[in-house]
């Protein structure tokens, strides 16, 4: 697979990701917070307890993140995915 399939996958799967917990957050207005805090505690046990490169998938946590909430640490806050 080339990088630039790869990243087109992962942008791709962080979008349908986002798309899922957008919609299962109108029927159950909790469940992004939620999905947002196992999000994070995965994003952490990655980065922490992980051997070898796990860059492609701290990378596609952190696209689904700023998919769901707006915010990126280059720009700061701006608008979520389809307006959440």
């Amino acid at each position: 697979m080339k990088a630039d399939d790869l990243g087109h996958l992962k942008k791709a799967t962080a979008i349908l990701t986002a798309c899922v917990v957008q919609t299962l957050n109108e029927s159950d207005p909790s469940f992004q917070e939620r999905f947002l805090e196992r999000l994070a505690r995965a994003y952490r046990e990655l980065k922490d307890n992980t051997d070898g490169d796990v860059q492609n998938e701290m990378e596609l946590l952190a696209w689904t993140r700023e998919l769901l909430t707006g915010f990126n640490m280059v720009s700061g806050k701006g608008e979520p995915f389809l307006g959440g």
